[in-house]
């Protein structure tokens, strides 16, 4: 991989992009965020990192920005996804468009089934996924800081023909500092992020509260216990299997958040569109096809599209 796409200049998107440059990657970042790419274009990025090592503190971009994946003009090796899972659809539409043969795409983002929906329009043979284990936060349009890296990340592919690409992808990564692993049970791997962090976001999302704070609330402990055995049930009824310890395991996770919002808690904030379909509401699409219950994911997916609505409405006023 010589030269690569990376489409979304968000937290995830960011780190990304400054860790591919620093390992000599053609990197070319694209997003409508026409004044944050701007900035990042005449004041380069900064990437705090609290393990204080590898990036550095300061990534000079190279001057390949694009507004909008239409304006892909030229084939890259390896498009990277980093945009929000509710903009995927357009997004794949519009790269799709761009490019006359399917490029390599790396699904790059939190959710579950992304990858089948990008795979629709690329086909299988063209794209892997990956599992992002590290978060963020941009401080400003020219500032990322990387809140918790619980390494590895994983990686794998849809079809066996990209178990090279993926491996070397993983070997790019983790020399750069983002520490990487190819694995041929991707789909566990993505399961037992989604579960995870359908737990904590959810809760922390309709309660305003860090995953710290809600951690050590005792009756919203209770309530993210409720959401994660609900969790493993369904991923067990869709064929996943999970160590026996998986649960406590979890727990011990989840209780290590930390006075972080997470993103989901800042989507609402911002604007009011989040990230909850692909993940409790997965859960509860799954649950529901598997006749499993699914009480608690069903009660936070439906309060948390209640939110979504009303700060849509309160956005229209304004």
């Amino acid at each position: 991989m010589k030269n690569c796409l990376v489409i979304g200049a968000g937290p995830i998107g960011s780190i990304l992009g400054a860790h591919l440059l620093k390992e000599g990657i053609d990197v070319t970042l694209v997003d409508i965020l026409k004044e944050r790419l701007r900035s990042m274009e005449k004041k380069g990025l900064t990437v705090k990192d609290p393990r204080n090592q590898i990036v550095g503190d300061f990534i000079e971009f190279p001057k390949k920005f694009l507004f909008s994946p239409k304006e892909i003009k030229e084939k890259p090796d390896v498009v990277f996804i980093c945009i929000k899972t509710y903009y995927l659809t357009d997004v794949i539409t519009e790269v799709s468009q761009a490019i006359s043969t399917p490029p390599k795409v790396v699904v790059f983002q939190n959710g579950l089934d992304n990858e089948e929906q990008a795979a629709k329009v690329f086909g299988k043979e063209n794209v892997l996924r990956c599992i992002i284990n590290y978060a963020g936060a941009m401080t400003s349009d020219t500032e990322v800081e990387i809140a918790f890296f619980n390494r590895p990340n994983y990686i794998g592919v849809l079809e066996s023909g990209n178990i090279p690409l993926a491996k070397k992808i993983a070997g790019i990564l983790t020399g750069a500092g983002l520490e990487t692993e190819y694995s041929d049970e991707i789909k566990k791997h993505e399961w037992e992020k989604a579960i995870l962090n359908a737990c904590l976001a959810s809760v922390s999302t309709v309660t305003g509260l860090t995953m710290k704070e809600v951690m050590d609330s005792t009756p919203l402990r209770k309530i993210v216990e409720k959401l994660l055995l609900e969790g493993i049930k369904v991923a067990e009824g869709a064929g996943i299997k999970f160590p026996d310890n998986f649960y406590d395991l979890g727990l011990s996770y989840l209780s290590k958040g930390g006075y972080h919002k997470p993103s989901m808690l800042v989507d609402i904030e911002k604007g009011g569109k989040t990230e909850i379909d692909f993940l409790n509401g997965k859960i509860v699409e799954y649950g529901e096809k598997l006749n499993i219950p699914v009480p608690f994911n069903w009660t936070v997916t439906a309060i948390i599209k209640g939110l979504e609505q009303k700060k849509n409405h309160k956005n229209k006023k304004l």
